[in-house]
């Protein structure tokens, strides 16, 4: 993987769909003038940007520019966040279908087990043609 801290690492940057940054320096490391030739090679491809730093490596001036999507670890929480709470409404949901269990579906389940009990008991083990060897 290529350091971007170098101008030779930049100067192959266009070819990625995706940069994740991690280092937290001080100073942005993605700023506009960085990123303005690489979406100008990329008109017809999106980049992606996950800026998992703190502080952010991603200049927010670059965020004038809509050609790519960017994520930061703010952004990744509050999806991350929101994704748990629908869960946690369908999990109530769930948990308050099984907790009413409706007449139409529990009906014909008992009616076959009131039949079930109705009939005769089930052979003894000495009256079923199967042998052990055969299980």
């Amino acid at each position: 993987m290529p350091s971007f801290r170098s101008t030779s690492g930049w100067s192959n940057a266009a070819r990625f769909d995706i940069l994740i940054t991690f280092d937290s320096v001080e100073m942005p490391l993605l700023t506009p003038d960085k990123l303005a030739p690489m979406l100008r090679e990329r008109v017809d491809r999106p980049l992606f940007i996950i800026d998992i730093a703190v502080p952010r490596d991603v200049d927010p001036a670059s965020m004038k520019w809509m050609a790519f999507i960017f994520y930061d670890i703010d952004s990744i929480r509050s999806v991350a966040e929101q994704s748990l709470a629908l869960r946690h409404q369908h999990v109530v949901a769930a948990e308050a279908m099984i907790a009413e269990p409706s007449e139409t579906s529990s009906t014909p389940i008992s009616r076959g087990i009131n039949r079930a009990s109705q009939t005769s008991e089930h052979p003894s083990l000495g009256e079923n043609p199967l042998h052990a060897s055969e299980l």
